[in-house]
This record gives C-alpha cells, structure tokens and sequence, in this order.
C-alpha cells in the first residue's frame, strides 16, 4: 500500500507538470518617479508642485490547447502618488480574460473600450513628458471606458479581428463606476458601446470609432467619432486626431509628434484645439532620453486646455 501511494504522488505530480508545460505566467510593467507641476491646481486646493510616481506590475497567465487556442488572463498592481502629495498604497485590479485565434482576439471582464484600447484609433498619439499631462486628445470631454489598473473596473467584452493590414473591433461595457488611479476622479458609466475600424497603407494607419455611453447619473446618452491618421514624415513618427463629442461646443483638432535628434534622444510635441468653448488650445513640447537598460529621462513643459502653465521631470524604468 506504501508503495501505492507513492507512485500514485510521483504520477499526479508529474501529471501537473504535463498540464502546465504548454501555461505561461509572466511579470512586467514599469516604475516613474519625478516631479510634476500644474499652475492654480484645483483652484489652489492642492499642491501646484509635487512628487509624482507610479509602480505598475502585470500579472500575465496563458496557456495553449492541443488546438492552439489561446486562453490568458491579467491582473494588475499599481500604486499612485495622490494628487496631495500623500503616498499611496498598491491596489490590485480586476481580472481581464482574454481567449484568442488567427486573427481573433475576445477579451472580457475588466477591458477597454475600443478607443482606449487604441488597436485601431491612435487616440493618445506621442505624448510628451513623463505623465502625459497634455496630448493631441487633452481638449476632448470623451471620459473613455477603460481598463482599471487600481480596481474592478467595468464588465465588458470587446472583439478585434485582423485579417491582413485591416483591423475592426467592437466593445460593450455595463454599468459601472471607475476609479483608476489614485488621483483619478470617480466616474459612473452606464452602459456603452463602441465600434471601429481601421487600415493600414504605405506606413500609415487610417482609423475610425464610433461610440457612444449613458451618463449614469442621468441616463442621458452621449455619442462619440474618434478618426487618427498616423505615419511617419521623413525621420519623425506623426500622428492626426479629430474628435466630436455631443458634449463639447465643438470638434476637438490634435497633432503630436516624435523626432529623434541622435542615437538615444527624442523630442516630443503635441497640440490639441476645440472642444468646450471654455477651453484654451492646449499643447507640450518635451524630450525623451535613453539611458539603457530600459530606463530613460522624460520632461516637458507645456500649457493645458485651462490655459495654465504645466510640466513635469523624471526618470521611468521598465521591468
């Protein structure tokens, strides 16, 4: 009987190694920490200068069928500076699912929406600085469902299909409340659905998203077009936006830009004018340098779509 049992461990175990030979889990993410300043923040509430940080680690799980069918899942650890200079402590984030085929990817559980999800809009183009206080997309009044790195996040489901230099994918996300970040606002969403597409030729990417959520407080639907252009132009990577959301006066118009001056350094622009009529034309200039093993110097400066004078200083290191 001794005997039995011992063969019987020695052959569940090597059963579990069979079982995970074909399952992956990987670590990765990044690490900021710098210096960030806004003029009049909050209206003289908070700090105009402080520390700014982030820790991010993804925790990525995969695994293959016989089929070759591929399951995954994500989870994610993040921690914040609040917006008072306070510390924060790391919080885990809701699970992400995602099985995927050829060119069939379906994500569910805590996802982004199509246009934050950016596989076929450049929504966020080349954002200058370490936080990417401003970019080509700041004027818009769009509040994108998204992945939350810092809670449950939404749950919904989105599919992209590629086939070739064409890409389309759609989203659909329930109720639900967002709070991603420590210094983020809470936002509740009713449902939401967003569609798009885009094409790839000759370098440069076309896309389009359309979309649309109810404000949850008030069960008003507001819609959404999102169309980027993005290529390069000589040695600079580019990127065209133009936006037009119900709630804003008018269509938002942004550019951003990334051009390498020397093996390691890069210089970042960005614009972006419209949307409420309140709003100034914001915009940021800065740099990007290499130092090595996946470390580098970020800085801008820059002014916002309120008309006041930001910018930030710092080191990231991815992991």
């Amino acid at each position: 009987m001794k005997k039995l049992l011992i063969a019987t461990t020695a052959l569940v175990g090597t059963a579990s190694v069979v079982a995970a030979d074909n399952a992956n889990i990987n670590f990765g993410g990044y690490g900021r920490f710098g210096i960030l300043y806004e003029e009049d923040r909050a209206n003289g509430a908070e700090e105009e200068t402080r520390i700014e940080s982030r820790f991010r680690l993804n925790i990525d799980a995969s695994t293959e069928t016989d089929g070759g069918v591929r399951f995954a899942a994500r989870v994610r650890v993040e921690a914040n500076e609040n917006a008072d200079n306070s510390a924060n402590a790391a919080s885990f984030s809701g699970p992400r699912f995602q099985v995927s085929s050829g060119g069939l990817r379906v994500r569910v559980g805590n996802i982004s929406g199509v246009t934050d999800a950016a596989n076929v809009v450049d929504y966020f183009g080349h954002e200058p600085g370490l936080v990417g206080q401003t970019g080509q997309y700041a004027n818009s009044g769009v509040s994108l469902p998204a992945f939350s790195s810092t809670g449950a996040g939404n749950n919904g489901i989105n599919v992209l299909y590629e086939m070739g230099d064409f890409k389309v994918m759609a989203s659909y996300t329930d109720d639900h409340t967002d709070n991603d970040g420590a210094d983020a606002d809470t936002v509740a969403f009713g449902d939401s659905f967003e569609i798009g597409a885009s094409y790839t030729f000759s370098a440069w990417t076309l896309g389009a998203v359309y979309g649309e959520f109810e404000d949850a407080g008030s069960d008003v639907s507001n819609d959404w077009i999102v169309a980027t252009l993005s290529g390069t132009i000589g040695t600079a990577d580019v990127s065209f936006l133009i936006s037009d959301f119900e709630g804003d006066d008018d269509p938002v118009f942004g550019a951003s830009a990334s051009f390498p001056v020397g093996a390691a350094t890069n210089i970042l622009a960005s614009v972006s004018d419209g949307g409420e009529d309140a709003n100034d034309t914001s915009y940021g200039l800065g740099f990007r340098h290499s130092l090595g093993g996946g470390v580098r110097l970020d800085g801008m400066v820059g002014s916002n779509k309120d008309g006041n004078t930001i910018a930030d200083l710092g080191v990231r290191f991815d992991f």
